[in-house]
């Protein structure tokens, strides 16, 4: 169905918009097909899209909305909605091995325009090019300015506002790990405070976001510092209390900003962490001192960041929390859960988000930005995590989710199945087993990176639920299934992906339960049929995954990173080869144990699916 627009009776503001939409979409200037008109009205917040025999007319009240009502046009449906917030945006992780191309990325910005979204962050810590700075974004796929420029003039098209998301303070260990930095160095990912290289640098980082985008908000970071002066600091100025080295180094950021005329944001947990000797952000009962509170400066706004509650009422406390640091009104972050994750987990998002966005309609928050953040090595399909998207904003706009309305404009505005998508996320599985009814996760990544002898994950999850794992394979059956009818579709999450990925986890979850059976009844029939079957089995399956992952790493992203998972998956291909080996020397009688396989170990206080923390007993990886 092509939808036509004309555009004597269309409002001009629109224009860039519905033209830089019909790149893609079937949208047309002209007289042939399903009429499309437009009416604003005085009500920010209202969108409404009313169908008239074969037109459409959308009525809104902010043009940077006005695209979801296309949207829900090219669904074939009509809507009434309400936004309860002023910016609505994401942040997307180029800090952590990917960075995606500006090309790639005007596909993301003509969905998120489409789904209601009118702001963007592309969260970079050192993944763009300083003047002067050799090794600044060194071998990282490091934008350029007019790669930026690129794509903020696409943006703008789109209503769509760019934001910079950067760090100013701590995170920066992609640059610090250089020599060329050592001077400003205070710790491993920390800057030196009070050092007048720093700021020249910090500067530089500040100016070049200032010259690259149009806007004049910029987020400067400043999480998570927990070691603030007490590395290079400590050891020239003593000990000072973090509270004042912090604010007086977001003074000094201010300073900066103020001269390029722009608006800083930062991160809030450290004001709540420095005040309890847990470093605890979420402890509400700590108080923060009047003389630190006073120190803030009135001109930045703070970002609540919570990926983790499930309940409203934390959401509250916090945000009036932060609203008393201040005075200021918050930024809220929420999450959209792709971190330590191959592909969307939706379980986790919709038990976070929705109580996030009922307590800042509550508190009247008008900033709102859900992230997608890319720890341990950025390598979830996060085009999956588009039907997260066409969620949380579905919960923005209506309150309550109705998946009858979202999953036909998901498809419109992606071409695929909201409810494959979201269901292939289930190898990220959630329940309630241990010993205390607890919620954990058997997080597909751990899966994957769990040594085939060593069995790290293994044991964890077993002293959780001795089933965990036979029950694992029936799941990652059941969805290798689901996706196997689907292996074409490229819409949004690669089907084929998601199957070679359920494809690996199946293997090596078969194989080990074979392989224990067999080692612990010292069934040398059976171990030689694991060496000479199953290894090589879980062997072409890593070699599919390995094949799967680069293709849809070309799909949108730089070369650079690329690199970081070809060397985890050979390196796990090897590893099963030393199993293989390992189980021949058994059967030769040339070893008469595998030290690995002997060990029955009952731990479950690790909580971890990083790479470096599972994939090895050891520690240099």
């Amino acid at each position: 169905m092509n939808l036509i627009w004309n555009a004597r009776n269309t409002p001009s503001e629109l224009h860039p918009v519905l033209r830089a939409l019909g790149e893609e979409y079937p949208l047309l200037e002209g007289s042939q097909g399903v009429c499309l008109s437009f009416e604003k009205v005085p009500e920010a917040e209202t969108l409404r899209v009313t169908r008239h025999g074969d037109a459409f007319l959308v009525t809104y009240g902010d043009a940077s909305f006005a695209a979801r009502g296309v949207a829900y046009a090219l669904s074939g449906q009509e809507c009434d909605e309400k936004i309860c917030f002023r910016t609505h945006g994401i942040l997307l992780d180029c800090s952590r091995t990917f960075v995606v191309r500006p090309d790639y990325f005007k596909r993301w910005l003509r969905r998120l325009a489409l789904l209601g979204y009118n702001m963007a962050m592309l969260y970079t810590k050192d993944a763009y090019r300083v003047p002067g700075e050799t090794y600044f974004g060194y071998m990282r796929g490091a934008y350029s300015m007019e790669e930026i420029r690129e794509i903020d003039a696409y943006a703008q098209k789109l209503g769509i506002e760019m934001i910079a998301s950067i760090q100013a303070l701590g995170h920066l260990e992609p640059i610090l790990r250089w020599g060329a930095y050592y001077e400003i160095r205070d710790t491993d990912n920390v800057i030196l405070v009070d050092c007048e290289k720093s700021y020249l640098l910090l500067e530089k980082m500040i100016r070049f976001w200032s010259e690259a985008l149009g806007t004049r908000r910029i987020h400067l970071g400043m999480d998570e510092t927990h070691d603030l002066g007490r590395g290079r600091f400590m050891d020239m100025h003593g000990y000072e209390r973090p509270f004042d080295i912090y604010n007086r180094h977001l003074k000094r950021l201010c300073g900066i900003c103020e001269k390029y005329s722009l608006r800083p944001i930062i991160w809030n947990d450290m004001y709540f962490r420095y005040a309890n000797k847990a470093q605890d952000y979420y402890d509400a009962d700590s108080p923060i001192p009047q003389d630190v509170k006073d120190a803030i400066p009135k001109m930045v706004q703070l970002s609540y960041w919570d990926y983790y509650h499930r309940d409203e009422e934390t959401y509250l406390k916090m945000l009036d929390r932060t609203r008393g640091l201040n005075g200021g009104e918050p930024f809220m972050a929420s999450g959209i859960w792709t971190w330590s994750r191959l592909w969307y987990d939706a379980e986790q998002t919709l038990a976070t988000v929705k109580p996030c966005i009922d307590a800042c309609r509550r508190r009247k928050i008008r900033d709102m930005v859900y992230t997608m953040w890319g720890d341990d090595g950025g390598y979830c399909e996060f085009e999956s995590a588009f039907a997260g998207m066409a969620w949380a904003a579905d919960c923005a706009f209506n309150g309550e989710v109705s998946e009858e309305r979202l999953s036909p404009l998901y498809r419109a505005v992606c071409g695929t199945s909201y409810e494959l998508q979201t269901e292939l996320g289930k190898m990220e599985i959630a329940y309630r087993g241990d010993a205390k009814g607890k919620w954990f996760n058997v997080n597909a990544p751990s899966v994957l990176w769990d040594d085939p002898l060593m069995g790290i994950v293994w044991h964890e999850m077993l002293a959780r639920d001795p089933d965990v794992w036979r029950n694992a394979l029936e799941t990652y059956r059941v969805l290798r299934d689901r996706a196997e009818a689907h292996r074409e579709d490229r819409a949004a999450g690669i089907v084929n992906h998601a199957w070679n990925i359920l494809n690996v986890l199946a293997k090596k979850v078969e194989l080990r339960l074979v392989l224990l059976n067999a080692y612990g009844r010292r069934d040398f029939s059976t171990l030689g049929v694991v060496a000479e079957k199953y290894v090589p089995e879980v062997i072409d399956a890593l070699e599919g995954l390995n094949d799967s992952f680069r293709d849809q790493w070309f799909r949108g992203y730089k070369s650079y990173g690329l690199e970081i998972m070809q060397i985890r998956l050979a390196g796990l291909r090897e590893r099963y080869t030393e199993l293989a080996r390992r189980i021949g020397e058994l059967l030769d009688g040339r070893i008469d144990r595998i030290d690995e396989l002997e060990l029955r170990p009952e731990t479950a206080g690790l909580g971890e699916t990083r790479y470096r923390m599972i994939a090895t007993g050891g520690w240099f990886v």
